[in-house]
């Protein structure tokens, strides 16, 4: 069962949402509820096996998941035109848990990492010449719910790039692939072709997104090198001339193919044609849960914005904007404590496995997951870069302990 797991998951990662837009052509389900359906009798062989891993961060985990569900069984939150059944087999929030308990309980050897490390880079490679091909086609392999939907009209007047990511989540961009980026410079770094690739992939595909949160993800990614003493100053000194030369080589491809990129930077990261307009919807966000959290602070509302909310936001976001104090909206101070712990639990595992492996890359790509939630509401730890990183700390978790018991 090991070997299949292993297979299951160099299958399915990091290609998932090439796997969607295959699966969309075959039939119109969503990816997450076929694998969800995959899982469960994998995590049933597990449970009846005689020793299973089960952290903390997990049960709190499996706690906020069974609050949410409750909750949304509670406030008669189940889409009327779906069954329980189909809802169950579509939360993200089971698919986590699903995911997170299968890789835990899954032996990863050194093969199955080097694999790993391959797709991820082929898919880096592959995520960056379609961001290229979509500067001069926007509408280039694009899920067809983005293209039809007026409700990301915004994005679509702005021309961002969603690159292959668009077939998964609007999100998944900017939360797994800096996560790639991170993983591979942990393994790369001291590659002098593969290392600059890297750091070039991620330096435009991040800015083509034209999202600012993806681009300080992108810099906290970076930045870890500049924060572990092992590396010598002159690797430092390295890292940093070829990330400013990936900006040079940016820019240089950018205005090649006709990109306005100090249109850009005026109307993105400056917000001057918009009066600060989102930074205004965040602190906006902030008065709005101050007047409404107070009705409901121990349980919460349940998982949906009141229509109430919506008018005090007068328009300018159809939910409170940040993601913290919108799942406290949701969940109240009750449900978002095993939230929390869980992400606490989370993050502490991550810098305690990644500093004794010297792999910070899973700290750090979960801190950009974390930070990104103080500028929109995406709590999806089903997101197959978050999967990433408990696989590789699992790995090196098993990999200290095999090398304390030996020693």
């Amino acid at each position: 069962m090991n070997r299949l797991t292993q297979l299951f998951f160099l299958v399915l990662f990091p290609f998932l949402p090439i796997w969607s837009w295959i699966l969309s052509q075959i039939h119109p389900t969503q990816i997450e509820t076929f694998i969800t359906v995959v899982l469960i009798p994998i995590s049933l062989y597990i449970i009846i096996s005689p020793n299973i891993n089960f952290p903390k961060y997990l049960t709190f985990l499996v706690l906020f998941t069974i609050y949410h569900l409750v909750s949304v069984y509670i406030n008669g939150l189940i889409p009327p035109e779906t069954t329980t059944l189909k809802f169950l087999l579509s939360n993200r929030n089971i698919l986590a848990c699903l995911f997170f308990f299968v890789a835990e309980n899954t032996h990863f050897d050194e093969r199955f990492i080097r694999i790993m490390n391959r797709n991820i880079f082929i898919i880096v490679i592959i995520s960056l010449l379609f961001s290229l091909i979509q500067l001069k086609n926007p509408s280039f392999f694009v899920a067809p719910y983005i293209l039809e939907n007026m409700g990301n009209e915004t994005f679509l007047n702005e021309n961002r790039i969603f690159s292959i990511y668009s077939w998964l989540d609007l999100n998944t961009l900017g939360i797994t692939f800096p996560i790639f980026i991170a993983i591979l410079l942990s393994f790369f770094s001291h590659k002098k072709i593969s290392a600059p690739l890297i750091i070039i992939s991620g330096v435009i595909v991040s800015f083509l997104t034209k999202a600012r949160y993806v681009m300080i993800s992108m810099i906290i990614i970076f930045s870890q090198y500049f924060f572990i003493s092992k590396i010598s100053l002159g690797k430092k000194a390295t890292i940093l001339m070829i990330f400013f030369g990936s900006i040079l080589i940016s820019i240089s491809v950018a205005k090649a193919m006709g990109y306005n990129i100090q249109q850009v930077i005026d109307e993105r990261i400056l917000e001057k044609n918009t009066n600060m307009g989102s930074a205004n919807t965040r602190i906006l966000s902030y008065f709005v849960f101050l007047n409404v959290f107070p009705e409901h602070p121990l349980f919460g509302v349940g998982p949906e914005t009141r229509p109430e909310v919506v008018r005090l936001l007068g328009g300018r976001a159809p939910i409170i904007h940040v993601g913290y104090l919108s799942y406290l909206y949701f969940y109240g101070l009750f449900g978002c404590f095993f939230l929390f712990v869980a992400i606490f639990f989370m993050l502490k595992r991550a810098w305690t496995i990644g500093s004794k492996n010297e792999f910070l890359a899973g700290f750090y790509g979960l801190l950009a997951f974390c930070l990104a939630n103080t500028t929109m509401v995406y709590f999806n730890f089903s997101e197959m870069g978050i999967v990433l990183v408990i696989i590789y700390l699992r790995y090196f978790s098993e990999k200290s302990s095999i090398e304390l018991a030996i020693a």
